[in-house]
């Protein structure tokens, strides 16, 4: 199963949210505006002995009227075992969904209930509140439900099984309006039993390594050592062997079946013989019977992780950058084992399915060098990918944001307190159509050009230009005339035609921008040399000042055009630019220039880029 959508209500710095999620969520936004707290939240809803304590509910509900503190969370692409699991909690399209709750009790701990979404049929019988009326065989008689009833002594679960086989023998008929949150527990019980939820492991900023390196099922090193215990079990004639010696020294310890003693330790024979003398006048015999214990519980027994860096010590012991990257490197390690294996015939072998399986990482980036983000990012990527895996990342890092990937992006942020966390993202496909594709496609060539381009889901402000020139020069004219700021990012595009892609980003996530761009005007007259089908080209680059105008929306963004052009504009010589590169000649032709020379447009120009934003109304042209 996969968390499709999130629900936070009153929880810490949340008064209500709503989150939709792919299979991979990275969090971006300002340090105390409650990325970790989303995270929190999660926790709490998919561990069920979590408990909130009293400063986790959100301090300025209304405690009279809204009091607790809940999340909702959607699933979706459930297994065959889940879908017979949740039967009684399927919903239109394949979902499940629950609310983990909180209630504040006056000098206690805090009240915490499960309870699931169900359908509400419209027939009455068939409703959770039917309960209320049929508390016996004798209502269940006088309803449709009387030959779907179980034979056994009534119970609490008797109307639900009656319920539930009327519903499946009449699934074709059986009309439903809507859905409602039932007021029994999940699955008629007070708390979630284990393996039905996602297993969820969180590694926030600060870890000590020593938990994570503990050979317990819930650690990330014990899951991995579990894994490859389970793989050798299958495939390891050794380990078979091995398995096989300590079935039989386990036998040697026991009894026959015939009731020979041979070969068995005489003191366990004697223990058993003063425990049956003791016991005698209660007419029981005593038999003590050593069990084989499962391979992987010897692992649990017993196992260390040692490092040696020069010094042999056990992990913990090392540096916090080492041991955060032992906790990635287990992550990586995961993503391989999620590879699969080659087969016989050279392909890949198919996956098993595995229980479903979240990974909640804080700050990433936290210690590792950025080629070491790369492979992190891509390893997180990949487990991603797999199926009954997910990943949420809260990170300040482009490493791990992917431009193309905007789905996944989720901006919070907190305006006030009083308003608390809130999030941006955007769940539509922004280039859909075959007339986009060309858009879609060219949109995610210009990484290449620019593979920093996620920078924008960090910026006060973003700059849409057309090429490196701009990018290159803006900043050091920025520096130069005191006005840089280092929180407005300018993008290089690829292209004019690029341009309205980067602002239908901007306009989705609500980011601040300015778009800047050449006039790119027609020679008057036309060269005769040139021909039709570059005059058509200039025209079709000249019409699209036009359609950057329109796509503007000015309460978010402006336009400044340059005329002619940015380098005529600016007096960089043609011929130095054919020469060194656009780029490079603009970057050298400022440099020597004194301040005071800066001409005044450009001047205007730079001001406006790294200045307070302003409404603007029609696009402004520069020259």
């Amino acid at each position: 199963m996969r968390l499709r959508s999130v629900t936070i209500h009153n929880y810490r710095s949340i008064q209500h949210l709503e989150l939709t999620c792919e299979s991979m969520v990275v969090f971006l936004g300002p340090n105390n505006h409650g990325k970790t707290n989303i995270l929190a939240a999660l926790e709490f809803a998919l561990t069920s002995g979590d408990k909130p304590k009293t400063s986790d509910f959100f301090s300025m509900r209304d405690q009279s009227s809204d009091a607790d503190l809940w999340v909702d969370l959607t699933f979706d692409q459930l297994t065959a075992q889940e879908n017979t699991t949740w039967k009684r909690y399927l919903l239109p399209d394949g979902l499940v969904k629950f609310r983990k709750a909180g209630r504040p009790k006056e000098d206690e701990s805090p009240e915490v209930s499960y309870a699931g979404y169900v359908k509400v049929y419209k027939d009455w019988f068939l409703r959770p509140i039917a309960d209320q009326t049929i508390t016996g065989k004798e209502e269940l008689e006088k309803t449709p439900l009387k030959d779907f009833a179980p034979k056994a002594k009534w119970s609490g679960k008797s109307l639900a099984s009656a319920q539930d086989a009327y519903i499946e023998a009449n699934k074709e008929k059986v009309e439903f309006d809507g859905t409602e949150l039932e007021t029994t527990p999940l699955m008629g019980q007070k708390n979630v039993a284990a393996g039905l939820l996602p297993d969820f492991y969180l590694i926030p900023a600060v870890k000590d390594l020593c938990d994570e390196t503990k050979t317990k099922s819930t650690t990330l090193f014990g899951r991995l050592l579990s894994r490859a215990v389970k793989d050798m079990a299958e495939n390891d004639p050794q380990l078979s062997r091995i398995k096989g010696d300590l079935e039989n020294l386990v036998k040697a310890l026991n009894r026959s079946p015939e009731g020979s003693n041979d070969g068995r330790p005489t003191q366990l024979t004697t223990l058993e013989s003063n425990l049956d003398a003791e016991l005698k006048q209660w007419g029981v015999s005593v038999e003590i019977e050593v069990l084989p214990p499962a391979m992987d519980k010897l692992f649990e027994l017993g196992t260390n992780l040692h490092l040696d860096d020069g010094v042999r010590t056990l992990a913990e012991q090392k540096g916090h950058g080492l041991q955060r990257a032992v906790l990635f490197a287990f992550i990586r390690a995961w993503a391989k084992a999620l590879r699969g294996k080659p087969s016989e015939g050279g392909g890949m072998k198919a996956r098993a399915a595995s229980e479903s399986i979240i990974f909640a990482v804080e700050e990433p980036e936290l210690f590792l060098h950025p080629h070491a983000q790369r492979r992190l990012a891509r390893a997180l990527e990949e487990i991603a990918a797999a199926d009954g895996h997910q990943v949420f990342l809260c990170s300040h890092s482009t490493h791990f944001v992917d431009l193309d990937n905007y789905k996944r992006v989720v901006i919070v942020f907190k305006e006030s307190p009083q308003e608390g966390t809130k999030v941006r993202q955007c769940t539509v496909d922004l280039f859909e159509g075959d007339t986009d594709k060309e858009h879609k496609d060219r949109f995610h060539m210009a990484k290449w050009v620019n593979p920093e381009r996620g920078e924008i889901f960090f910026a006060k402000r973003a700059v849409f230009v057309e090429g490196e020139t701009e990018t290159t020069v803006l900043p050091f004219l920025g520096e130069k005339l005191g006005v840089y700021d280092p929180d407005v990012s300018v993008m290089d595009c690829g292209s004019k035609h690029n341009l309205p892609l980067y602002i239908a980003i901007a306009e989705a996530f609500r980011i601040p921008y300015i778009v800047a761009h050449d006039e790119d005007p027609l020679p008057d007259p036309v060269p005769a040399d040139w021909s039709d089908d570059k005059v058509k080209s200039k025209r079709a680059t000249f019409k699209l000042n036009e359609t950057i105008a329109k796509s503007v929306d000015p309460r978010l963004g402006r336009v400044v055009m340059m005329r002619p052009d940015f380098e005529r504009a600016a007096g960089v010589s043609k011929t130095q630019g054919q020469k060194m590169g656009k780029a490079l000649a603009a970057l050298e032709h400022f440099e020597r220039m004194p301040t005071a020379d800066i001409p005044q447009v450009l001047v205007e120009f730079v001001r406006t880029v790294y200045g307070p934003q302003t409404a603007v109304g029609p696009a402004e042209t520069m020259a």
